[in-house]
């Protein structure tokens, strides 16, 4: 029977553990293992992961010191003994029928990942209508984050994929990580299977929003862009450079609603030589930010 590793990262998330772990309990699925790597919690996580561990030997806890997700994840991988893997960040939740549904999926495909569709929840329960993005290597690229984002615990990964084309979480990488284990995923060509019908993830929201997250959010992407156009090679080149213009956009529509100085200076965190690249594409790259707002904000 295939062996699925559920790797779940955890830092300081014992308010929301139990909800995570209890959908992993409720599996209809039963031959799984699921791996949390507590990343140097200084909240009683560990002491939560413990109680479930004990509930269930399925459930084992790794402890390091604080490094950051990426880490965490990469040790987790390195445990993992499962033929397909699942990465579930700490706070976010699985459908009941998720491994079932979508481990006989991945058989009967005989593919290197899938994905299902997903919604957002909030601390009400309450659950946004349900989204599914058609990806590829493309649109990894050039639309992650402009309505084509899916949370890391939609996917499931052939094991032997992410071993052979040797895959892993930059650790170098502090800001969307998951982005970039994406990007590499897809520029190994898998065979990919969807389920855009069915609901197996869950994605956890706050509903008390912090301050100035769109200031984080913005230099979060510069920085990324930055650091990830140094690996891009021949048409990838052109197409990072497309997502950046695509960025500009935002950064500009930001500057127009907040006049927030400190937004202001993000752009200085891209290289001159791709902020030049991207701003001659920009009249071509208005069309995806139109296209963007209309499905997001559509007129009613």
């Amino acid at each position: 029977m295939t062996k699925v590793s559920i790797i779940v990262p955890c830092y300081n998330q014992a308010a929301y553990l139990k909800q995570s772990l209890t959908s992993v309990l409720a599996q209809t699925y039963s031959n799984w293992e699921c791996i949390i790597v507590d990343d140097g919690s200084t909240d009683n996580s560990v002491s939560v992961i413990k109680d479930y561990a004990r509930q269930d030997k399925r459930i084992r806890l790794l402890q390091k010191e604080n490094g950051g997700s990426a880490t965490a994840r990469n040790l987790g991988m390195t445990e993992a003994k499962g033929d397909l893997m699942l990465f579930l960040d700490a706070d976010d939740m699985l459908d009941a029928n998720k491994l079932e549904i979508q481990v006989a999926l991945m058989l009967d495909k005989q593919v290197d990942m899938s994905y299902s569709a997903f919604s957002f929840i909030n601390e009400d329960g309450k659950t946004s209508k349900m989204k599914c993005a058609e990806l590829n290597s493309c649109t990894i690229i050039t639309n992650w984050g402009l309505g084509s984002s899916m949370p890391p615990h939609a996917f499931m990964y052939k094991a032997s994929f992410i071993k052979a084309n040797n895959i892993t979480f930059d650790e170098a990488c502090r800001y969307r990580e998951d982005w970039n284990f994406l990007i590499d995923c897809f520029a190994a060509n898998p065979t990919v299977a969807t389920m855009p019908n069915y609901c197996g993830a869950y994605y956890f929201q706050n509903k008390i929003g912090k301050t100035g997250s769109y200031v984080r959010m913005q230099n979060g992407n510069f920085i990324f862009m930055a650091y990830k156009a140094q690996f891009f090679h021949g048409k990838d080149k052109l197409l990072w450079a497309y997502r950046i213009s695509e960025e500009l956009w935002i950064w500009m529509l930001r500057m127009i609603k907040y006049r927030n100085t400190e937004i202001a200076q993000s752009i200085h965190l891209l290289p001159a030589t791709w902020l030049l690249s991207a701003i001659i594409l920009m009249p071509i790259s208005i069309w995806s930010i139109l296209v963007y707002f209309i499905k997001t904000y559509p007129v009613k």
